[in-house]
């Protein structure tokens, strides 16, 4: 069947990456970025990516009345933000769309769906990001590619991020410009403690050692809130960071805080990058987990510890489980600076490590699971059925892959109950869920 160069369709859904959804007039679903549900819009250049349709908004006939401007002067190019074009107010409510829209299309669940927790300032909240560093006629420029593509956009002035870093990535433009030696450096990982304003900066190469101490020390001294410097060998491109961390000056962790919970983080830790929405999530999280101060928890996927740690004052026993060592590590010292000693944390594969332990160990009496937008291997879905949990809190960056694992649950005996969207990602189609899961 041919496409049609152009065409005039009425968009009436969002797609997980905050595209909008409509039909051709020969039923063919079609994706849009920058369409809104409810607009009627004019759309071109129509062609097959993958196994779906997408194309180009064109223009737009009848506009959402809570469409805006976007403030960001390369919104359209850097795709980094696919909702800046709807107001606070709507992107919450398309989370909540998106995620009924899961639930009932892949799940095939009647699973109640909250209204999504939005932001009260939904700018500058981020704590972390990492920046592609662009050489061209000898000017060092730091910034990200476009979705799809190797096309660099400037990141100057991003909204997401506070002042404070905006002003550190552009003195280290040219600082790095200087150096006459800007391809020696791959990326740049900033992270700001949102509790006490202290950076960290992570040099991201492909050599072995960073070859500009220099650069280093002038920062360290012009920069008082740069408390700690890194270098990183990358030896995968397509990943963010390498596995490989040499510590250059400063302190080797900076001091971080969601709500009540005080953590030390180094670089290779992973952190929720919204602190004020991670507390909601948490809050969500310890309001469902119904503690008495005797509770076992067992928290799968527990990264640096933190939701676990959030609940442990409330807990008799904690237990994380954590493949990743360095995360395990970073762990335990948070748990000890924080003065616990019924925590115990364990570097292994959830799904491997799971069954032996439920072998010699009695069940837990709640548990945990905040898994990668994969979901959770079917492995441990299995050995959670199996071993009868009686309640689990389930923490979900991907509502796609939380719908089919509650679906898993519910064909064997247990209750989703109502799920509780959270923004941690305002500005883009991402979203947290936390839902509390009951065996009958």
């Amino acid at each position: 069947m041919e496409l049609a160069s152009e065409a005039s369709i009425r968009i009436t859904g969002i797609s997980h990456d905050g595209e909008g959804v409509g039909r051709l007039d020969d039923g063919r679903v079609v994706f849009v970025a920058g369409a809104l549900p409810g607009e009627t819009v004019a759309i071109e250049n129509i062609q097959k990516e993958k196994k779906r349709l997408v194309a180009s908004l064109k223009a737009i006939h009848q506009a959402h009345p809570e469409r805006v401007q976007p403030p960001c002067p390369v919104y359209d190019r850097c795709g980094g933000c696919q909702l800046q074009h709807a107001s606070a107010g709507l992107q919450g409510d398309l989370k909540t769309l998106q995620v009924r829209d899961a639930v009932s299309r892949i799940g095939h669940l009647d699973t109640p769906v909250l209204p999504t927790l939005t932001m009260a300032n939904p700018w500058r909240y981020r704590n972390k990001g990492i920046f592609h560093v662009n050489e061209a006629s000898g000017q060092a420029r730091l910034g990200f590619y476009s979705a799809r593509s190797h096309d660099f956009v400037p990141a100057s002035g991003c909204l997401l991020f506070s002042n404070q870093v905006n002003t550190l990535l552009e003195d280290l433009e040219e600082r790095i410009t200087a150096t006459g030696r800007a391809g020696h450096i791959r990326k740049v990982m900033v992270r700001e403690s949102k509790a006490t304003g202290d950076l960290m900066l992570a040099f991201i190469t492909e050599d072995q050692a960073f070859r500009l101490p220099k650069l280093v020390e002038g920062l360290i001294a012009d920069y008082p809130a740069l408390t700690s410097v890194w270098h990183n060998v990358l030896t995968n491109p397509r990943l963010a960071t390498g596995r490989a961390w040499h510590h250059l000056a400063g302190r080797e962790n900076i001091q971080d805080a969601i709500g009540h919970l005080t953590v030390s983080l180094s670089p290779a830790s992973f952190f929720q990058v919204n602190n004020l929405q991670a507390q909601v999530l948490y809050d969500e999280v310890r309001a469902r987990a119904g503690l008495t101060g005797q509770d076992h928890i067992l928290d799968l996927y527990g990264g640096i510890g933190t939701i676990g740690l959030y609940l442990a004052d409330r807990a008799g026993r904690l237990t994380g489980v954590e493949s990743v060592g360095e995360a395990s590590r970073d762990a335990k010292a948070n748990a000890q600076a924080l003065g616990l000693t019924n925590t115990h944390f364990v570097t292994a594969k959830a799904e491997a490590w799971l069954p032996r332990y439920l072998k010699d160990q009695s069940r837990p009496d709640l548990t945990i699971v905040d898994p990668p937008r994969k979901g959770l291997d079917p492995r441990l879905v299995d050995t959670l059925i199996q071993a009868a949990i009686p309640r689990m809190i389930y923490v979900s960056c991907n509502p796609a892959t939380l719908a089919r694992d509650l679906k898993s649950f519910q064909a064997q005996g247990y209750q989703p109950g109502p799920i509780q969207p959270v923004d941690l990602f305002s500005q883009t189609a991402h979203v947290e869920c936390v839902v509390l899961i009951t065996r009958k």
